[in-house]
């Protein structure tokens, strides 16, 4: 691993890569409910670059943390993100008891893998 960047920068690229997630997701839905050849492409085309540059922003966490670490920041918060904002708040999905409990279980899991770093 090299050097430790700034302090700011391992918050800022996991944010980065949840951002880039739930775009990713939601243009993926957007292209699966669309009624039309060109907006089935062009909402392939957002997600997938958005997935690509989610896998790039992952390559950069991988530089300065171990893989557990950076494993655990940005698919267990990104399965959080997804839940949360691309299903509960975009699409009005239903969250249910049971969904609620099991997206906190997640994030406790991401807080006590990073914690034993």
């Amino acid at each position: 691993m090299a050097s430790p960047p700034h302090p700011i920068w391992i918050p800022l690229l996991v944010l980065l890569y949840q951002c880039l997630v739930v775009i990713a997701n939601f243009g993926f839905k957007r292209s699966a409910e669309s009624a039309t050849a060109l907006a089935f492409l062009a909402w392939q085309i957002l997600g997938n670059l958005s997935g690509f540059l989610s896998v790039l922003t992952y390559t950069a966490l991988l530089r300065w943390l171990p893989v557990h670490i950076a494993v655990s920041l940005t698919l267990g918060l990104g399965f959080a993100s997804i839940q949360l904002f691309t299903a509960w708040l975009i699409f009005h999905e239903p969250m249910g008891i049971w969904k609620w409990i099991g997206t906190g279980l997640v994030v406790l899991g991401v807080a006590l893998i990073a914690r034993g770093r």
